[in-house]
């Protein structure tokens, strides 16, 4: 299949991100702005591509929270699924660090609030995210925050990890314990938490490497703490800088076990 195989939405333009699938911009039959998603044509002999996209699909229908992408339909064509999403003009994270958008710094602790209340939200339908990362978060105009890309998300209930197979995601956003022993539970998600609420304060990665290799070991070494926050940025506030710190930390035993808690912590210094 191709947009053009879905007469009922006329495509406007690509969106030049979409990984393993394709996303066009579309009008719907009222004029209205939708996003189109399906799996791109050469991975679609992938088994695995295949299904995470639908598991995907299946559980991000199922959510309903204001910081989690909203689906409007989902169908097949020619024997593939697509689903349509709502449009947001906006930037991921990504592009707001890399062009220094002002919001960022602006409004860094309600952007924050809503990350980990959207966060929380997942886990609490039980579930894990699983590609926690600033390539799929959204920022709007207004301020606001959308999380998408539900295609590595996996089924989490109850406190005992779960062992993966392969490491998913990006490993720059994995915590230790996954790196070291592939295990993964909603502490685990606190910790990518960290990381991606660090790089959103100093537009900086909280451990210092030349290279992804490099990276890995000094996240999975516990000897090695995260760079000072203060240092990149310094008018965080102290507890705010805690807040994080303890989201990144190494030993779970001193990381917060839930992002309820961050939640609680952050609705604290609003």
């Amino acid at each position: 299949m191709n947009i053009q195989d879905l007469p009922q939405y006329r495509p406007l333009h690509k969106i030049p991100k979409g990984g393993l699938t394709e996303l066009y911009v579309c009008t719907d039959k009222e004029g209205k702005r939708v996003v189109v998603r399906f799996v791109k044509e050469q991975f679609r002999k992938d088994k695995n591509i295949i299904k995470s996209f639908k598991k995907g699909v299946d559980y991000v229908s199922s959510f309903d929270h204001p910081g989690i992408i909203k689906v409007i339909e989902t169908g097949k064509c020619k024997g593939f699924q697509y689903m349509v999403i709502e449009y947001h003009k906006s930037e991921n994270l990504r592009e707001c660090i890399l062009h220094q958008n002002a919001i960022l710094k602006t409004n860094s602790l309600t952007l924050l609030r809503k990350l980990a209340a959207a966060l929380n939200y997942i886990h609490s339908q039980g579930y894990l995210h699983m590609d926690f990362k600033p390539e799929n978060i959204l920022i709007t105009e207004d301020s606001g925050l959308v999380l998408i890309d539900f295609d590595l998300c996996l089924p989490h209930k109850g406190s005992k990890p779960v062992k993966l197979k392969v490491l998913p995601g990006t490993p720059t956003y994995l915590a230790p314990e996954t790196l070291r022993y592939n295990e993964v539970d909603e502490s685990s998600e606190v910790f990518s938490f960290g990381v991606v609420a660090y790089e959103l304060l100093t537009h900086h990665k909280p451990f210092e490497a030349n290279s992804v290799t490099e990276y890995k070991r000094a996240v999975a070494d516990t000897r090695i703490k995260a760079y000072p926050l203060h240092e990149h940025r310094q008018d965080i506030s102290k507890k705010l800088e805690a807040v994080i710190e303890k989201c990144l930390a190494k030993k779970k035993g001193e990381r917060y076990p839930s992002m309820a808690l961050v939640l609680r912590d952050l609705d604290a210094l609003l």
